[in-house]
């Protein structure tokens, strides 16, 4: 009975909490892929390489051979897209799959507020009655939105697009979480569609 709760909990942890939506899809090709390219697409390297060395293993578990291009292709910003067209090109990549991770909000962890008794150590703002823009009314800036979306596109090797698609994510503070969510909501979908293996 315990082994039994402790595994539904489990796989309830594990759940994604990504939605993916496809919105155009080419012709199915010929067969399963066999390599594949990881793009996260964002100017910050330190989140592309958290992304897609969280990803890779995801898509590993398929038996897809899987390259990530913070380490092949690291400047293929600079070229756009046919750097990672041609880098795949040479290297016998039959599929480039690009995650445009440019509009990702991290929110901050939300901490319990510690009890300090000293009130200068207190950890507390305090809010104003009243707040007065200049020329007008104040107007406060509304937090991000907890459901984010970004485009996804699955590439052959000569760059004609497979498949796009927009992932819905409901994670918000951690760079990995949100990563593993996507890509095991992108694997599954690609594999329904027998885009991947």
């Amino acid at each position: 009975m315990r082994a039994t709760l402790l595994l539904a909990l489990l796989l309830t942890g594990c759940a994604s909490t990504t939605q993916v939506v496809t919105r155009t899809m080419t012709e199915t090709p010929d067969g399963p892929a066999q390599r594949l390219l990881l793009v996260a697409q964002t100017p910050e390297n330190d989140l592309r390489e958290t992304w897609e060395l969280t990803c890779q293993p995801v898509f590993q578990r398929r038996g897809l051979d899987v390259r990530l291009s913070h380490q092949e292709v690291p400047l293929w910003r600079n070229k756009g897209r046919p750097a990672l067209t041609d880098w795949a090109g040479r290297h016998g990549v039959d599929r480039i799959l690009v995650v445009n991770l440019t509009r990702l909000l991290i929110d901050p962890p939300h901490m319990p507020a510690r009890h300090e008794l000293n009130p200068i150590n207190q950890d507390t703002q305090v809010q104003p009655t009243f707040r007065v823009g200049i020329g007008g009314d104040y107007k406060e800036t509304p937090p991000p939105p907890s459901e984010q979306s970004y485009p996804v596109d699955l590439l052959n090797a000569g760059g004609g697009n497979l498949w796009h698609g927009v992932a819905r994510t409901h994670e918000a503070n951690n760079t990995a979480a949100i990563a593993k969510s996507q890509c095991t909501a992108l694997r599954d979908t690609l594999v329904k569609l027998k885009l991947l293996p």
